[in-house]
């Protein structure tokens, strides 16, 4: 176990938390998201297996969506989405500003083409890089921050008609025992509930 990283992870917590108290929620997050988001977003969209994410801004997000899991729902947004896909300026608003009626919108008529439209197809090459990059995360961040890369990586494997969603899930819940995105994957696969896309093809 790396002792100074896990040092490293704690202090970035009470910094986040410090920020928050601060200068506001969304100010705040604004602030801590804008670089992490657009090296997120740039590796979602580049055309290569395994896309890099600088580790400060793994760090970051690791943090982010372990704190708040608005943000964490905006990282499983911007990989389901449709084309063309978030820019990272439509996604950080997503991220700070969640309860804005058209954010509320969006991310519901996102998750219900999920379960309901089949038209609604993973862009499998955007699938994969984000996949790699949570996998990344996952591996480099200490224990107690691995459980919310590792169930997003879950579902979106889950959503795209991978093989690895339920071992992604049962590894989070080893990180955390309450991880309910976690949970709610397992429970999925163990329902034989697919998405509508899956469904029809």
């Amino acid at each position: 176990m790396n002792h100074a990283h896990e040092d490293g992870m704690k202090r970035l917590v009470e910094n986040y938390r410090e920020g928050r108290r601060r200068w506001g929620v969304q100010d705040a997050d604004r602030r801590w998201l804008s670089q992490p988001l657009t090296d997120w977003t740039g590796g979602l969209n580049v055309q290569q297996a395994n896309p890099h994410l600088d580790s400060g801004s793994a760090d970051r997000l690791a943090v982010a969506i372990n704190e708040t899991l608005a943000i964490r729902d905006g990282l499983i947004l911007s990989i389901l989405a449709p084309e063309p896909g978030l820019d990272s300026h439509r996604l950080l608003d997503l991220c700070v500003r969640p309860n804005e009626p058209s954010n509320v919108t969006a991310l519901c008529s996102i998750l219900d083409a999920v379960f309901k439209d089949p038209s609604a197809q993973p862009d499998h090459t955007r699938c994969r890089a984000g996949l790699a990059m949570l996998q990344a995360m996952a591996d480099q961040v200490p224990l107690g921050f691995r459980a919310q890369p590792l169930a997003v990586a879950a579902y979106v494997d889950w959503w795209s008609g991978g093989s690895r969603a339920s071992g992604l899930a049962e590894e989070a819940l080893a990180d955390d025992r309450s991880c309910s995105l976690a949970a709610i994957v397992l429970a999925l696969i163990g329902r034989g509930i697919v998405p509508a896309w899956r469904q029809s093809s």
